[in-house]
């Protein structure tokens, strides 16, 4: 059929043309396709696909028994009475399409990253087909985490006429009452967390021949502006005044009907489907520094320092200007870091938490940027990132591609790796766990690069820290000190550490208390309070803080909630930009739940959480790092507030089993459980879950031992530092130095061999002297150890800071024996 539109229409839609155009040309759009869509198609019989109503009407007469227009009535009665068999063969007949018109078909020819829709028929799918494009028929019973990453998928919520038979009917065959309330209910799948997901990384969300009234898509909460900006309802020519009132609450209303729809696109096709969109790029976007002089106040670097919310020009600023307010510390490692990428090296920082990584990327960036480098962050995590490399490849300008905690971007990392492009440097974050746990990925897969440690602030640097405390009047109590004393504070009571200095003032009985004020109306609503702590947990894990993630953790959409972005207790805690929380304050996010959170409520959510996270078929990098942290005793430890702790983790750990329980079957869950031990002291409670983790890790095959090893060896020193005999203290260190010397030369063995020191002050002159020669070899052979792991590569001393306290340990014990021997 000819496909026209009265022009007209869309002049009096009130809706920027160009601006939609725009949207739907980046090929990240989302089209919803509802009844409405399905017009002039016809199925097996010649006829075009029943609605709602008139389908209920014809499985009555199905039955013969009195029509009524509720198909849940009508599919439920069916059911209870007649042959199921009957009922999909109806279905069938009525939603299998002989084929598409040119309406679908042209609607179809876009490049839509993403098709969602509440219809049976397979309309979306055959009419792409008919434009060249394969795209897959799923449901929502479909595990989430195989499928979200495909491109060409339709979703079909209520299920697909592919799916159906006399099981589903009941289940992902939305018909009947039993299969919207089943498991398999979009809003208990998966998919409700992934559809979130696409909300946020869409350009344009377009919804043609749908009702808000279909099915469970209106409960998700469309007040947030950036989802209503980009969101588009195509309706029939003069809609209701109720309809239009209603669809124009969530979006823009463009009175054009599907036929307008495929006019308009036909009558821009070269715009939006003959773009060389290979040469856009998709997920990475240069840094531009700003042009305009930033002016700095107070409220700004108070802003920074609790929230971590600081602009890009106010960075550049204090990069290329003089501080008239103290505000940045100039990291040392911005030079080396020049000189790096001068020589065309990749780096890697990494730190602990709240240490300054993200700030030192911006500050560099700035520099880079200013040396007419070409910097790019990546914008969007699951663009094709790989082919923007081979893009900016090809264009053979300097660039330099920044990575925010590389963890989550491995396949970037692997395929720089594979294509070497002699123009482009990575620069890269981690925390040292993270960065630790990798070393050796990045061995094998070949990445070259330079590393700096930026836990420890210089003398300098913590001066410049001082300064910024100083004109802030964050100081409390300690205010009356001299600029040396407090240089002397972060730099011996808080270890050098941006981090552990940050902590200190957090904690600080005026700062704690201002905080209380502004969470006490906030934490008074149970999902506020929910969302709140969903959102720190998140920081703190170095996640992106996007809304979907924080709903799915939070298990509650109230962060999407206007109300809620608008509160403006909510909004001096937290800063929003479109769908994504945008202040970074990891260390901020830890003191708040250790400050104004309780220990009961504490636990209590990471049960839920990882109750939750374990249900799903599949998790995401997002979703299964938090999982994991939930099980994790150094992390579970480290936020659960209160001096006291020994009663709540055991707690924790005892029911953490029953709310997740295959971990009893779980070496690594026995592991952590005995490490919890290990802190209060509680030595032999700690043997027997060690003892339970290497039996349960016998009977799994490939199962590598090395944690627990590196944690029995642990206990091994621990309960001989305990002893009064000499020879039991020996016995004990002898097992200990046995397990650790057949393991590799990592930093995790090393960790262990750095308490030979205080085994050494405490033991050694109760030591035989056979037993101390014994001890002293010992200590040599670890020596000798690290030295042949440095010459060989498998080890940076240097760089490490754990290794370099074991060998400085090492040679303290050593030089102290041959004095003494």
């Amino acid at each position: 059929m000819e496909i026209e539109i009265d022009k007209t229409k869309l002049k009096k839609s009130n809706v920027d043309i160009e601006e939609f155009l725009a949207r739907l040309s980046t090929g990240k759009g989302i089209l919803f396709t509802g009844a409405g869509f399905s017009i002039a198609t016809k199925d097996v019989s010649g006829e075009e696909p029943s609605v709602a109503k008139e389908l209920a009407k014809e499985i009555c007469r199905l039955g013969e028994f009195d029509e009524d227009e509720d198909l849940r009535f009508a599919t439920d009665y069916y059911i209870s009475k007649f042959n199921k068999a009957k009922l999909v063969s109806l279905l069938k007949q009525k939603y299998t399409l002989q084929g598409t018109s040119e309406i679908q078909n042209k609607i179809c020819s876009l490049n839509w990253r993403r098709f969602y829709t509440t219809n049976y028929d397979k309309a979306v799918e055959i009419a792409s087909a008919n434009s060249g494009k394969v795209v897959e028929c799923i449901d929502s019973s479909f595990p989430a985490t195989t499928y979200y990453k495909r491109n060409g998928l339709c979703i079909h919520l209520n299920g697909s006429i592919d799916s159906l038979s006399e099981e589903s009917l009941e289940s992902s065959f939305k018909l009947s009452t039993s299969s919207y309330i089943s498991p398999d209910s979009f809003l208990n799948s998966d998919w409700h967390y992934y559809f979130k997901k696409d909300l946020e990384r869409a350009s344009a969300i377009v919804f043609v021949g749908y009702s808000m009234y279909d099915v469970e898509i209106q409960k998700i909460l469309f007040e947030n502006q950036s989802l209503k900006e980009k969101t588009y309802f195509i309706t029939r020519e003069n809609p209701s005044p109720k309809s239009e009132f209603t669809l124009s609450r969530f979006g823009h209303v463009l009175p054009i009907g599907v036929e307008g729809f495929a006019s308009l696109i036909k009558d821009n096709e070269s715009e939006l489907i003959g773009s060389d969109a290979c040469e856009i790029l998709q997920s990475l976007e240069l840094y531009e520094v700003s042009q305009e002089s930033a002016e700095i106040r107070d409220a700004d670097v108070e802003t920074m320092i609790m929230y971590g919310d600081i602009s890009d020009s106010l960075v550049d600023d204090g990069v290329v200007s003089e501080q008239r307010i103290p505000y940045l510390i100039l990291r040392s490692q911005l030079d080396e870091a020049k000189k790096f990428i001068d020589n065309n090296k990749n780096i890697v920082f990494y730190g602990d938490m709240g240490n300054g990584k993200s700030m030192l990327l911006r500050e560099l960036q700035t520099h880079l940027s200013l040396n007419s480098i070409d910097c790019y962050n990546i914008i969007d995590w699951e663009g094709d990132y790989v082919g923007d490399i081979d893009l900016l490849s090809k264009g053979g300008k300097k660039s330099v591609i920044f990575i925010d905690g590389y963890e989550r971007y491995l396949d970037l990392v692997k395929h720089y790796c594979g294509s070497m492009p002699s123009n482009i440097m990575l620069v890269a974050t981690a925390r040292t766990a993270e960065h630790e746990r990798l070393r050796q990925y990045l061995k094998n897969i070949e990445f070259e690069y330079n590393e700096l440690c930026i836990d420890l602030l210089s003398i300098e640097e913590s001066s410049a820290l001082v300064d910024i405390v100083d004109n802030l009047g964050m100081w409390g109590e300690k205010a009356g000190m001299s600029n040396g004393r407090k240089i002397d504070f972060i730099q011996d009571k808080n270890s050098a550490q941006i981090s552990l200095t940050l902590l200190s003032i957090f904690n600080s009985p005026q700062i704690r208390d201002r905080v209380a004020l502004v969470l006490e109306s906030l934490i008074a609503d149970s999902r506020v309070k929910d969302t709140i702590f969903a959102i720190a947990l998140i920081e703190v894990l170095d996640m992106p803080c996007n809304f979907s993630l924080i709903s799915d953790i939070a298990g509650d959409d109230i962060i999407y909630s206007a109300g809620l972005q608008q509160n403006e207790a909510f909004r001096s805690l937290f800063k929003s930009s479109g769908l994504e929380i945008k202040a970074k304050s990891s260390i901020f996010c830890l003191s708040l739940i250790k400050n104004h959170f309780t220990p009961t409520y504490v636990i209590s959510q990471l049960q839920k959480i990882a109750k939750k996270l374990d249900g799903y078929s599949r998790n995401d990098y997002e979703q299964m790092t938090i999982f994991k942290s939930t099980l994790r005793f150094s992390f579970v430890e480290r936020i659960i507030p209160g001096e006291s702790k020994k009663n709540s983790l055991r707690r924790y750990y005892e029911d953490l089993k029953i709310s997740v329980p295959w971990l009893k079957n779980d070496p690594h869950f026995w592991l952590q459980y005995g490490m919890a031990n290990i802190t209060f002291k509680e030595y032999g409670k700690a043997q027997q879950f060690f003892d339970q983790s290497y039996s349960l890790a016998r009977k799994k095959d490939g199962y590598h031992t090395s944690n627990i090893d590196t944690q029995q060896a642990r206990l091994y020193l621990l309960i001989a530092m305990k002893e009064s005999d000499g020879s039991k203290m020996y016995e004990g260190f002898s097992k200990c130095h046995k397990i650790l010397n057949s393991l590799d030369n990592d930093v995790y063995k090393f960790r262990q061999v750095e308490k030979y020191r205080d085994f050494y002050e405490s033991c050694f002159s109760k030591l035989s002297k056979k037993n101390r020669v014994g001890f002293q070899h010992a200590c040599k052979a670890m020596n000798d150890s690290i030295d042949s792991s440095v010459s060989n590569g498998e080890i940076n001393v240097s760089e490490q800071r754990t290794i370099i306290k074991a060998k400085n340990n090492l040679e303290h014990v050593l030089s102290s024996i041959e004095k003494i021997i």
